[in-house]
């Protein structure tokens, strides 16, 4: 274990705790675990602030050391360990997001009865202007992204962060946001309970990360934490996991896959053969404008809708925005058409619901690469799709067996030793009218640094193709 014990005051330190933001507890000093993007921005902030703070990280040289010591020069760094010396009755302990709260290494303090908290609750007690969270199994970027593009079309002035982008602390720096939108991800929630955002959504649930949570409930539990408060609550009317959410004291509006069966709820419904966007019985625009691929994607836009117009913009306003959004790298993302084949990267999906959505929504028979971590999933739920959809599969990673055994039996699939070989593969088996699709289901730090290095790398190996 190695200390950083580094002299003088800290970055911004002019800015004191009762004239910036008033913590609960008025703590005079922080423990935050996990020097990440999200840990320098805490250990920044607080410091900013006025109090003293140490960094924990488990790795002997964290790749944020420096910016750490740049940013926040009075901060203390500890690493190698995150087993906390330095503890008072007024002292705050702050969790990274990647740091599961059953670290054997946080059992003893949290024995004693504190309280974890995150970034998220830090921005949550700070935070002035109205927000709007979501969160989601799949989808909550490319519905975080596309709000935000429609609020600023809007003439709103937004700052856009969380799970995604910038930290959400580093938001806080802009006095002149008049709304936040935050994308949350379930362990940002697990340590959040002050959050009050005008209308929240839980976009769907599917199981991922059960590495992580001892059951499906526990999953969906942190989930349902985005509905705490007495803002208006945006709910997935296909999704099971919807009647656990349910408060019938709050105002609730609802999207579906479905015709919409209220006036306030959003739905699609065909009008003069065409597959619309609805408001009640109102169509909003017709299906085949939206430049997203897939029918998930047609409910990320009916949630953005409905988040969007339930803080005052125009459905004309959305619209224009609507029309204007190409989408994001990595999700459901068209490559290419060679020979007559279209190349699709959804590096992006990571768990078996965003494989089973991203099937679902093509038309055309799908040649399917997949494959990777599997975070102790259940890939049954794909025998379904790759029964209706599927051709043929080509698997790669460290647990390409799994998937193999659960579809093996329902389509040819073949094993490739990286993303090269699995990409000439489906180019000899593909024909015109076929898709190929990359959507592993499954992490990817196996192979890559993260799902965008998975998603150039299918890029790269598509773009050699002649």
């Amino acid at each position: 274990m190695t200390v950083d014990d580094l002299p003088g005051s800290s970055a911004g330190g002019e800015r004191k705790l009762d004239q910036a933001c008033q913590l609960q507890g008025s703590p005079a000093h922080a423990v935050i675990i996990g020097l990440g993007r999200s840990g320098l921005a805490t250990a920044v902030f607080l410091s900013n602030i006025g109090l003293d703070v140490d960094v924990y990280d488990s790795s002997e040289k964290p790749g944020l050391r420096e910016q750490l010591h740049q940013q926040a020069p009075g901060v203390r760094l500890i690493c190698g360990s995150l087993v906390i010396e330095r503890w008072s009755d007024d002292s705050l302990l702050v969790v990274s997001p990647g740091v599961p709260l059953t670290h054997p290494d946080l059992a003893q303090i949290l024995r004693k009865g504190v309280r974890p908290i995150g970034d998220v609750e830090l921005f949550s007690q700070c935070v002035q202007a109205p927000v709007i969270a979501i969160t989601g199994s799949n989808g909550k970027s490319t519905v975080t992204v596309l709000l935000g593009e429609i609020l600023r079309h809007a003439g709103r002035k937004v700052a856009v962060g969380g799970n995604i982008g910038v930290p959400v602390l580093e938001l806080l720096d802009d006095d002149n946001i008049e709304i936040f939108v935050l994308e949350l991800s379930s362990f940002q929630l697990e340590t959040t309970w002050s959050l009050n955002p005008v209308i929240a959504t839980v976009l769907n649930v599917a199981a991922d990360h059960m590495d992580r949570y001892a059951s499906m409930d526990d999953y969906v539990a942190s989930k349902a934490k985005v509905y705490r408060g007495n803002g208006k609550m945006l709910l997935n009317a296909d999704d099971p996991a919807t009647d656990q959410f349910m408060q019938n004291d709050r105002e609730q509006i609802f999207f579906s896959s479905a015709a919409p069966v209220n006036d306030s709820d959003f739905g699609l419904s065909d009008l003069d053969d065409r597959l619309f966007l609805f408001r009640g019985r109102q169509a909003l625009m017709a299906a085949d404008e939206i430049h997203l691929a897939g029918q998930h994607n047609l409910l990320n836009v009916l949630a953005a809708w409905a988040l969007a117009s339930n803080v005052g913009v125009e459905d004309h306003v959305i619209k224009e925005a609507v029309t204007n959004f190409k989408g994001l790298p990595h999700r459901m993302e068209w490559l290419a058409t060679i020979d007559g084949v279209d190349w699709i990267n959804d590096s992006k999906g990571t768990n078996v619901g965003a494989t089973v959505a991203a099937i679902s929504g093509l038309t055309h028979p799908v040649i399917l690469i997949a494959g990777g971590i599997a975070k102790d999933a259940d890939f049954s739920p794909l025998r379904e799709v790759v029964a209706q959809h599927v051709k043929a599969a080509i698997l790669i990673g460290s647990d390409a067996g799994k998937i193999a055994t659960a579809i093996s039996e329902l389509v040819p699939v073949s094993l490739a030793v990286d993303m090269s070989d699995a990409v000439a593969k489906a180019t000899e088996m593909a024909r015109t009218g076929d898709v190929v699709l990359l959507s592993p289901a499954c992490a990817s730090f196996d192979m890559y640094q993260n799902f965008e290095h998975r998603g150039d790398e299918f890029r790269r190996c598509v773009g050699g193709i002649v």
